[in-house]
């Protein structure tokens, strides 16, 4: 019988150093594709138009006007509806991977009560040119662009501007309020603070126990993505102003492990009148759920496939709608 050799302390070594070395290289690489995956193009094949509204569905009851502006070397598409009232023009920044299309649900309840509103499509997003989205702070240099065009055009000139987001435009309607913008009023429902931030929780919500070994990857990979513009911040923008904000956080939202950075870090706020609301109602206490009637969420519940009432599958709690809007008129009458 022909004795074993026992494996060498050295040759043990080496494959240890090769392991470890294909890891530091792997696991950033992988960060990177999920990365650009999620931050990549999105057009209307993502969006199940089968369930949610799109514009074909109201145009007859609410017209728009289609114009364009520019976002670095992009053109982005934007929509005003409407055009005939006078109270103001509420810009509505959408989410992540969110069409304007989506937004149509609080956008009708905002020219119901007598604003303007425009709504866009971010770099990269369904109708707005961009071979991708790039990352989270893209929707702050959108928003940015927007802003301007709408401050050097005529037929804004002198009209007050109002910002309401959801989730990234959530995050970005409080960031851009550091580049100083004639906005009258902000509310920011559902957002988180810095795009590190985000992102570092986005991964750990799906790597769990292991994020400790993966993370200073990903902090590497944060920091060769983003640059300076990672602590590009929510909570910094409020702190540069003092105009009325209004931060709405659920109680239990599922992509920030409880309610949202910004309002967990209220204590930070310095901005004399910004308010904070958590929604904490039973099954109305999630990243969306808070906008939707127990009508709305039976009918997702019941999982129709087929004929579906987009209608009530999105149906919009009238309470917090008007919440929202009672807070834009509480300060036009100041």
């Amino acid at each position: 019988m022909t004795e074993k050799k026992p494996v060498s302390i050295k040759k043990i070594s080496v494959a240890a150093v090769c392991i470890c070395l294909a890891f530091c290289i792997i696991c950033p690489a992988v960060i990177a594709v999920i990365h650009s995956v999620v931050m990549g193009r999105y057009d209307y094949d993502k969006y199940s138009s089968d369930r949610y509204l799109v514009y074909d569905d109201i145009k007859e009851e609410y017209p728009r006007r289609t114009f364009e502006f520019e976002s670095g070397e992009n053109s982005l598409c934007a929509y005003l509806y409407g055009e005939e009232n006078e109270k103001g023009v509420i810009v509505v920044a959408p989410g992540h991977t969110d069409t304007n299309d989506i937004k149509l649900y609080e956008i009708r309840y905002f020219v119901d009560a007598g604003y303007k509103v425009v709504c866009f499509d971010y770099t990269g997003c369904y109708t707005s040119e961009g071979k991708a989205f790039g990352g989270y702070t893209q929707a702050v240099y959108d928003l940015d662009a927007l802003l301007a065009f709408l401050e050097n055009s005529d037929e804004f000139a002198g009209i007050p501007v109002y910002l309401f987001g959801h989730s990234l435009g959530g995050y970005a309607v409080a960031a851009v309020l550091a580049n100083g913008h004639d906005v009258q009023a902000v509310v920011s429902a559902s957002g988180f603070d810095t795009a590190e931030e985000q992102w570092q929780y986005s991964i750990s919500r799906y790597t769990g126990v292991f994020y400790p070994v993966i993370k200073p990857f990903n902090s590497l990979f944060i920091s060769m993505k983003y640059g300076d513009d990672k602590a590009l911040s929510a909570i910094g923008g409020i702190n540069s102003t003092d105009i009325p904000v209004l931060v709405i956080s659920a109680e239990d939202d599922v992509f920030y492990g409880g309610a949202s950075p910004i309002y967990n870090r209220r204590e930070e706020i310095e901005n004399p009148n910004c308010t904070f609301i958590l929604m904490d109602k039973e099954n109305h206490n999630g990243h969306y759920d808070y906008f939707l009637t127990d009508e709305a969420l039976r009918y997702q519940e019941s999982q129709p496939d087929a004929n579906i009432d987009k209608e009530l599958y999105m149906e919009h709690d009238a309470d917090v709608m008007q919440m929202i809007i009672s807070f834009f008129d509480g300060v036009q009458r100041k």
